[in-house]
């Protein structure tokens, strides 16, 4: 082979490096995704919402090369993640705020692995988010969990507001302005307009502008370049409910969830693409590997079961075949990284599947 040839193969090389690892856009036909440099993109997404909490390095390196391998492209983690993300230290010993205060990210000089004091809850978010990019994968990044916004909805606690959200979202795309392997999530499991019942009496709540704030932050930082979508909570609940004019929001999701073997994502695949202005939507949760079918009702038994791989395949390509741009995978020992020894297992049934 000629040294010319040689160089060709090294530079179409560095390009599909590039163009697998830049940031993605809408394609022309506003239902479909690609990369910056037009080529198309298909979301496929492996669910792993406490990775930034409860994994190690070792850990996270483990699962970024085995999702790697089996052909995912992006990974889905919270920055403050669900289950006691603010109180509870991660695997090193580090929380991400100071005074529960988003604005104020606790962050220490340095980032020397082998330094406690250096090696902060934010240098743990760097490196996976790093170690993916070497990879050539993607980050589906939450800022947070929804629980941190939505009142009487999870454990939270509440911390934004429509100030300190613009702030939370403007540090953020800061910090990560030079890498461009992230996809910005807002949403969180939770819906931005709902109504609780709380002390007996029906509250109707509206986040909108929080999560606008939070946009906000982003693009005033990144420009509109920044890719922003919204995972919404289960059941009816969808993105386009509620944020679909926003002009942040650049793709539709929902969640067909854990509540029923069976659902109907083609349908809403189909009314989403029918809005107006046209965007891209996908299942960015369908129902979960091993997850028991509806255990919040009390009257979950074995005969009702856990889902199947059957039931996540039936549930995929039914929204894919209707034009959803992609899918999020999940398993149910995998978002929450089942370990006993260090956390109560989530949503059990009656066996711990390994």
């Amino acid at each position: 082979m000629k040294f010319s040839q040689l160089l060709l193969l090294a530079f179409l090389f560095a390009i599909s490096i590039n163009s697998t690892n830049g940031q993605i856009k809408v394609a022309n036909n506003k239902r479909d995704l690609q990369t910056i440099d037009n080529q198309p993109f298909f979301w496929l997404a492996d669910t792993n919402w406490e990775m930034f909490h409860r994994l190690n390095r070792d850990e996270i390196r483990l699962l970024i090369q085995t999702r790697k391998s089996q052909g995912f492209n992006i990974l889905q983690a919270v920055a403050l993640a669900e289950f006691n993300g603010i109180r509870e230290a991660n695997r090193y010993g580090d929380y991400p705020l100071v005074n529960e205060d988003p604005a104020n990210l606790s962050i220490t000089p340095g980032k020397d692995t082998l330094s406690d004091y250096e090696y902060d809850y934010w240098d743990h978010v760097d490196f996976a988010i790093e170690e993916a990019a070497k990879h050539e994968m993607y980050i589906g990044l939450l800022p947070t969990w929804g629980d941190k916004v939505t009142p009487s909805w999870g454990d939270g606690p509440v911390i934004f507001d429509s100030l300190n959200a613009k702030t939370y979202g403007s540090i953020l795309a800061k910090r990560y302005a030079a890498q461009k392997n992230i996809i910005w999530i807002l949403g969180g499991d939770r819906p931005a307009i709902y109504e609780r019942m709380t002390n007996g009496i029906n509250q109707a709540f509206n986040q909108v502008a929080i999560w606008r704030a939070m946009a906000d932050g982003i693009e005033t930082v990144l420009g509109k370049e920044a890719f922003i979508t919204y995972h919404p909570s289960g059941g009816s609940y969808r993105s386009s409910h509620y944020v679909h004019q926003e002009p942040w929001l650049d793709m539709n999701a929902f969640q067909s969830g854990h509540g029923s073997r069976e659902s109907e994502p083609w349908k809403w695949v189909l009314e989403d693409l029918a809005l107006t202005p046209t965007k891209p939507t996908l299942d960015m949760e369908p129902c979960y590997e091993d997850h028991p079918v509806n255990p919040w009702d009390g009257k979950w038994t074995k005969q009702r079961g856990y889902f199947t791989a059957y039931d996540v395949r039936a549930r995929v390509y039914r929204g894919i075949f209707a034009g959803a741009c992609g899918v999020t995978y999940g398993h149910h020992q995998i978002w929450q990284f089942v370990n006993p020894d260090l956390y109560p297992t989530i949503n059990l049934g009656d066996t711990l599947i390994g």
